[in-house]
């Protein structure tokens, strides 16, 4: 394991200690891989169809609602598998991030972080839910400058990507994550942003 893998780890939450949903909230899991590919750390991103109920049209982790006898992890890795074809048991889980609240959707979020060694397989998309998977470099994520604020009243973070956009709930997710991840970096001789 690489030292930034390591350094995740040693920075985060066990995923079996990340804490609890929200009460009265609707109890959902993402998950934040990461993998390498032509020599960077890469995160694949859904985008999700533009005809859904919850969050129509957005660019999202791959994630999904908590089952009933389910653990969060295991709904994460779940939803990797059906969303972008990453067989269950192939991620190596890293950690967890603090838990988020959407209040627009009344979900409870959880963010794991979790590791696809190699060979990283090409990412199948569920075409009922989704319209395709991005792969966004980590660099670039941790890159403030290439973060962009809104002009609408209620100003928002948000970065463009080819022809996608990250906001949202998943801007909130990124920037949650983003300190421990930098600082993970730093402490593997990497540079970030």
């Amino acid at each position: 394991m690489t030292d930034f893998l390591a350094n995740i780890e040693r920075l985060f939450t066990p995923i079996d200690a990340w804490g609890e949903f929200r009460r009265g909230a609707r109890p959902a899991a993402v998950a934040f891989v990461l993998f390498e590919r032509d020599g960077a750390w890469k995160v694949p991103f859904v985008r999700r169809r533009a005809d859904l109920p919850d969050h129509p049209g957005q660019v999202a982790l791959p994630g999904g609602g908590v089952r009933a006898g389910e653990t969060a992890w295991d709904a994460a890795e779940r939803e990797v598998a059906e969303e972008i074809g990453v067989p269950a048991g192939r991620l190596a889980p890293l950690g967890a991030g603090e838990p988020i609240y959407a209040s627009v959707t009344n979900f409870s979020v959880v963010p794991f972080l979790a590791h696809l060694p190699d060979p990283v397989p090409a990412f199948v998309h569920d075409q009922r839910e989704l319209e395709g998977v991005i792969e966004i470099a980590l660099d670039r994520l941790l890159d403030d400058s290439a973060w962009l604020v809104s002009d609408a009243p209620w100003r928002f973070r948000y970065l463009a990507h080819e022809e996608s956009v990250v906001w949202g709930l998943t801007e909130r997710i990124f920037y949650g994550l983003a300190p421990r991840l930098r600082e993970a970096l730093s402490g593997s001789g990497h540079a970030a942003g």
